[in-house]
């Protein structure tokens, strides 16, 4: 078997780029700005040709169309009358992924939410969500059939890390679940991620506490890291780890002088601002990087994976095909196409003599 040993560039702004660094839809975003009944966007090239000027209703627009270059970028707020209130200065075009959004909680159990007593008391919630992938033009509702939580702030405090303040003082009790939604991107929805509960009787004592709860969510524990954890072999070939194994040394080889991306140390020749260099002058690091493929949140890859391992299979990634026979298992969770083609690929790849 021979591999195609070029350097893989993948660009995360400016062009277009390649499956790995990142998945998503490429947009660019910016503040939103209260009172205004819209935006108005326009994109230039570096010879000064208007290349995209439109109006639009969302602080945020798609560049999936933009051919690869270099381009500048204004926007401005518009008035009432659609009209622009006052241009931003030119800047380099900066580019955004937009993935599906990722939550982490806490427990099964839903996080508990007071009532005030009298509707003159006021009951503020503060919220931390954890995750992945987090924008500042991350949507996020608390709701429960028609009814839905106000949120009186929202702030984007990093990728995985978004600060709410929610006003329970009218809400009627029960469970409520949580909608996380990015541009372009399917909404990510936890089923009974609060509960609103009426306020218990309280001693004169309590009474002259404060009635803002705060609370945070903690990543769940994995049920499968209380098993014993699996140590990174030595001495033993990346085809014939398990795929615990596998697993391990993913979360081992971090690349922590490149931090905008999560691709696999091994497989990075060179790391860049806005790009990064990918090395596939070895079989391993090519397997390594499909592994990762494999196991991403982004259909697409998880399907080109299928077909690498299918194909490349002498010898057989052993990590590979435990994880596809994981997930033949699972293959309910899958919509129909990649259960075909897991299907399809799982039988050719535990076949494969060549």
């Amino acid at each position: 078997m021979k591999l195609n040993t070029k350097r893989i560039i993948l660009f995360l702004c400016f062009v277009s780029f390649s499956i790995g660094a990142q998945d998503g839809t490429k947009l660019i975003a910016w503040k939103p700005i209260d009172d205004a009944s819209g935006y108005q966007i326009q994109v230039k090239e570096k010879t000064g040709k208007i290349v995209i000027d439109k109006k639009i209703d969302t602080p945020y627009h798609s560049i999936e169309d933009l051919p690869s270059g270099v381009y500048l970028v204004r926007t401005a707020p518009l008035n009432l009358f659609k009209k622009p209130a006052v241009w931003s200065v030119w800047k380099d075009l900066e580019v955004i992924i937009s993935e599906p959004p990722l939550v982490v909680t806490e427990e099964e159990k839903p996080i508990i939410l007071p009532k005030s007593e009298t509707k003159s008391e006021k009951t503020i919630s503060n919220l931390t969500i954890e995750g992945e992938h987090f924008l500042d033009a991350t949507q996020v509702d608390l709701s429960k059939k028609n009814e839905s939580l106000p949120i009186l702030s929202k702030e984007v405090k990093s990728a995985e890390r978004i600060d709410i303040k929610v006003d329970t003082t009218e809400a009627k009790s029960g469970p409520y679940d949580l909608t996380v939604t990015n541009p372009y991107q399917k909404p990510k929805v936890v089923s009974n991620f609060l509960q609103v509960e009426e306020p218990k009787h309280t001693t004169l004592t309590d009474s002259k506490q404060e009635p803002s709860v705060s609370q945070k969510i903690i990543p769940k524990e994995n049920p499968e890291t209380k098993k014993t954890k699996v140590a990174v072999p030595k001495g033993k070939v990346f085809h014939d780890y398990t795929y615990e194994e596998m697993l391990a040394f993913l979360e081992s080889d971090v690349a922590v002088n490149c931090k905008h991306t999560k691709v696999p140390a091994l497989t990075l020749s060179e790391c860049h601002k806005t790009y990064v260099i990918l090395n596939f002058s070895s079989e391993d690091n090519h397997s390594v990087f499909e592994f990762y493929k494999l196991i991403s949140e982004n259909q697409s890859n998880r399907i080109s994976a299928y077909q690498f391992f299918s194909t490349n299979c002498s010898p057989k990634f052993r990590p590979a095909l435990e994880r596809m026979e994981l997930q033949s298992k699972n293959r309910s969770n899958l919509d129909p196409d990649e259960r075909q083609s897991l299907l399809q690929e799982l039988t050719k790849f535990r076949t494969c003599s060549r």
